[in-house]
């Protein structure tokens, strides 16, 4: 049986490289980004892995693919919390928010997912059906439902 350190003799082709190692990576992937991005966190890491021009000379490739996962994990949170500032930064400009809305449901609103808080915002500051709300948001009337149903949950329990 091969060591991890042997996984990635001279003659291995990168579709091997992978085969072996995508188990043990997508474990690692899951500890930096949790399981639900664990595979996309891979996938970007393995294709910059591959295009990157210093991929041909690496000589320890399951190092450069563990040295890879970890920039992308940061380059995704840093990405996401960027996006996330953005998002608050117009959030919070609402008129609505100071003038109509209890703050402490501001804050509970604000835990809750990007699509959650438009399924909520949509059914009960515009007044839409969910129906409307899935066509306003081109999805299925079945995810519209299911996100007003785990927000409800959600605002309940932090609200309570």
């Amino acid at each position: 049986m091969r060591r991890p350190e042997d996984a990635t003799s001279t003659g291995d082709t990168d579709a091997e490289i992978y085969e072996r190692l995508a188990p043990e990576l997508i474990r690692f992937a899951t500890t930096l980004v949790g399981p639900s991005d664990a595979e996309d966190l891979l996938g970007a890491a393995v294709i910059r892995a591959i295009t990157a021009p210093a991929w041909i000379r690496v000589q320890n490739k399951r190092a450069y693919l563990y040295r890879i996962l970890v920039n992308e994990a940061h380059s995704t949170r840093r990405s996401r919390n960027r996006r996330h500032n953005r998002e608050l930064r117009v959030y919070r400009r609402d008129d609505f928010e100071h003038e109509l809305v209890d703050p402490a449901l501001m804050t509970a609103l604000r835990t809750l997912s990007v699509r959650q808080r438009a399924v909520i915002h949509l059914t009960y500051w515009a007044d839409l059906t969910p129906t409307q709300v899935a066509a306003t948001l081109d999805t299925s009337l079945r995810t519209v439902e299911r996100d007003l149903t785990n927000a409800r949950t959600q605002l309940e329990e932090l609200l309570s």
